[in-house]
């Protein structure tokens, strides 16, 4: 593999990691939904997206601060949400 691109396609995957945990969002439920092909999309959103600068900018803010408005996977992440 193109070193290059596998390190492209490893920090994108950790920012979506990090993206999910500071959303809240609950893996298990976004994994099971349509048999897995909603994280399968995520993922691909994720790794094309153009705005990673605006990703890791947001990311490295402390506290909670505004919602990441810019992110192609809100809509998503905020329906896999962690219940209370």
């Amino acid at each position: 593999m193109d070193w290059p691109m596998f390190r492209r396609v490893e920090n994108r995957a950790c920012r979506m990691q990090e993206m999910m945990q500071r959303l809240d969002v609950d893996t298990r439920a976004l994994v099971r939904l349509r048999s897995g092909d909603a994280y399968a999309e995520a993922r691909c959103r994720c790794l094309f997206c153009g705005t990673g600068d605006k990703c890791l900018r947001w990311l490295e803010q402390s506290g909670d601060g505004e919602r990441p408005e810019f992110c192609p996977n809100l809509m998503l992440f905020d329906a896999c949400r962690r219940k209370d």
